[in-house]
């Protein structure tokens, strides 16, 4: 990985070098106006790169106080999660309340309880949730293609930029996740009972399937493999963003040195054509008129 700081500093002595090259051509007088003029370009040109690749890695360091904040409120999310799981004489998504709700259900509907947690359950109503979630898988695939295509002519630096994004909304959504995810099985427990008692036993049951996906989803988020996971997601999305300012940097300066050559070299060009003729004249001079050889 390149590392911004590092490369600051290269910037930063570069400017320093072209800075002193600059005011020791404008002291030389005319004839070495314009590689100053030259070098001075290039300083602008390197300050202008060096300033916006600092702001943006102070944008981008920033932003760890957000995923600090976005953690914290994940941490209170799984408190309530925590608080609904452990707290009161029946808690509401508690194993043991699971364990009741499951027995009421068996008994309410005659289904065994191998069926009640089978997995033909699930899958039927994850194809139903599945069927819903392909009706704009077209439209999705065709946004994908065209999106591909764009990114493809975007810069290294956007691509790392959008990364970073995600991995931090992602922390950000977590605890709406969460408290969500603690609504649904709360409703669905209390579905499921109600349902049952009605007789009505498919819509009991699907009620039933939903408390028990969201209580394993809220017991996934409560590991703390969750919150790493979300943090390492953001450094390492961080990281890569500022690399990839860095060697966007790099790439500048590596470009306005090319073009600061070019300049010296046009500049020497121009000194050595204002002499030209003198030149060739006296190197005709030493050709027709060689030096006598020594004597004896």
């Amino acid at each position: 990985m390149t590392d911004i700081a590092t490369t600051l500093a290269q910037a930063r002595a570069k400017l320093a070098a072209w800075q002193a090259d600059a005011a020791t051509a404008a002291a030389s007088g005319a004839a070495a106006s314009r590689a100053a003029d030259a070098a001075w370009v290039a300083v602008a040109a390197i300050e202008a790169a060096t300033a916006q690749a600092e702001g943006l890695r102070a944008q981008i360091l920033a932003r760890n106080d957000s995923l600090g904040a976005a953690l914290a409120a994940r941490s209170a999310a799984l408190a309530s999660a925590d608080k609904a799981r452990s707290e009161g004489a029946t808690p509401p998504i508690a194993d043991a309340t699971a364990t009741a709700l499951r027995a009421a259900l068996v008994s309410a509907t005659g289904l065994t309880a191998a069926k009640l947690d089978g997995a033909d359950l699930k899958t039927a109503v994850a194809a139903v949730d599945t069927g819903i979630a392909g009706l704009d898988d077209a439209a999705i695939t065709n946004l994908a293609s065209l999106l591909v295509t764009l990114e493809a002519r975007l810069q290294d630096n956007e691509d790392a930029e959008a990364s970073a994004d995600a991995a931090l909304a992602a922390a950000e959504a977590s605890p709406a996740v969460i408290a969500d995810d603690l609504d649904k099985a709360l409703l669905a427990r209390e579905a499921a009972l109600r349902l049952a008692a009605a007789g009505n036993t498919p819509a009991a049951v699907r009620a039933y399937v939903d408390y028990q996906a969201a209580r394993a989803r809220l017991t996934s988020a409560a590991a703390p493999a969750a919150a790493t996971a979300l943090q390492t997601g953001w450094h390492t999305a961080r990281d890569a963003q500022l690399s990839a300012v860095a060697d966007l940097l790099a790439a500048q300066v590596a470009v306005i040195q090319a073009q600061l050559e070019l300049s010296r070299k046009r500049a020497t060009m121009a000194a050595r054509l204002a002499t030209r003729d003198a030149d060739a004249a006296a190197a005709v001079d030493a050709v027709l008129n060689p030096p006598a050889p020594p004597g004896p």
